[in-house]
């Protein structure tokens, strides 16, 4: 591996040996190499404490072999590996990235890589998600859009964080995707008072920061020249992204570009767990209707296109067996019908993986964190329903 110590002015590169672009459009690379289904590291890398990216910090295990391992034999093509920066990024303004942070993320895409998986990384809780009051990330689209001067710092700090990424990874080959940010909004879901009556601002800030971040990685040397970049709308939501007014970047690399967004709908559903019933022909038919216009607008013009994160939390009712069962049977309705959907439309599944299976908290856990085994006969019935589903 690469040594901690920089010279002045340069950026720390990983030693890894250098591979050749393939020279394929992201469409033909998807299709190509068969990637139909993936996988979310969550709550791992992406954790944090105190402000600080900690990957055991919230209750998962460190990554190894295993899993990785464990995630391919279960028939996933695609690793998403959220990733948190923030308190291993120095002061402006160089903004320097620690190097233990940097190889650390590299050990694990290389893991990955190791057991036949494509692999997408990203700035993913420095953004900013929760309520303005609360926010930690430093990604702020809240404060950015409120003062031009807050904007420009956040900015520069975007854009030196993505230049050290992209050039610490530039041997690695096409296999290895980036992802500039992850849900980012003002606190409100896209449902804020600001946002909904004056939502010009903070549109034209997502459309500029995925324009920056391309011109970031593109400049950064090696294969970043032709590597395929994930480009999400304004919180990643559905509607933003078939919206007119998100605006694909002016890429350098022709057709090297894919889309993202994030489906737990119904939400009271698959997130919040206040509903237990799900699998109407009305709740089929919705899917539908949400995952049909992405053919036209992106896939029909070959722009490929993920649902990065999507799931349904496991729903747990000790003192009520039959709402229990009901809860069971829809989950096991759901998720191969939203993956089967998904499928139908040419889209690209990424299953939300958190780790977590008891508690209060949204529980996602499928594979055991430490093994890359199902936790339990009902998770690895439903990570075979959700990899063979077909409609």
């Amino acid at each position: 591996m690469s040594s901690d110590q920089i010279s002045e002015g340069a950026y720390l590169v990983d030693d890894y040996q250098p591979e050749q672009p393939g020279g394929k459009t992201a469409f033909d690379y998807f299709k190509e190499e068969k990637i139909l289904t993936g996988w979310n590291l969550g709550n791992t890398l992406d954790s944090f404490t105190g402000s600080i990216g900690n990957e055991t910090g919230w209750g998962n295990p460190p990554v190894n072999q295993e899993l990785m391992n464990g995630v391919k034999a279960a028939g996933f093509d695609l690793i998403r590996v959220p990733v948190t920066w923030m308190g291993h990024i120095g002061r402006a303004p160089d903004y320097r990235i620690a190097p233990s942070r940097l190889n650390r993320v590299g050990e694990v895409v290389r893991m990955a890589h190791e057991a036949g998986l494509k692999v997408i990384i990203n700035l993913h809780h420095d953004g900013s998600t929760s309520s303005e009051q609360q926010e930690s990330g430093w990604l702020s689209i809240g404060k950015s859009y409120k003062d031009e001067a807050v904007y420009k710092t956040i900015t520069d700090r975007f854009t030196h964080v993505w230049e050290q990424i992209a050039a610490y990874f530039q041997n690695y080959g096409d296999w290895l995707i980036f992802e500039p940010m992850n849900e980012i909004h003002d606190g409100g879901w896209c449902w804020s008072n600001a946002f909904r009556s004056n939502p010009g601002k903070q549109l034209e800030i997502i459309n500029n920061w995925n324009q920056i971040f391309t011109d970031t990685v593109r400049a950064a040397g090696g294969n970043n020249a032709e590597r395929y970049l994930v480009i999400p709308a304004y919180c990643t939501n559905l509607q933003q992204t078939l919206s007119d007014s998100f605006i694909l970047p002016r890429d350098s690399a022709a057709n090297r570009q894919v889309v993202s967004f994030h489906y737990y709908d119904p939400y009271e559903f698959g997130i919040q767990g206040s509903r237990f019933e799900w699998g109407s022909p009305a709740d089929k038919q919705k899917t539908d209707d949400d995952f049909a216009p992405f053919k036209p607008r992106y896939i029909d013009k070959n722009i490929p296109v993920i649902i990065g994160e999507c799931g349904s939390v496991l729903q747990l009712y000790p003192s009520d067996s039959a709402k229990q069962e009901e809860a069971r049977k829809s989950r096991f309705e759901y998720l191969p019908y939203v993956f089967a959907t998904a499928k139908k439309y040419g889209l690209v599944p990424i299953y939300w993986d958190n780790g977590v299976t008891f508690g209060n908290g949204e529980k996602f856990g499928l594979l055991n964190r430490t093994t890359g085994q199902p936790n339990s006969e009902d998770s690895g019935t439903l990570i075979r329903l959700m990899i063979n589903a077909v409609r």
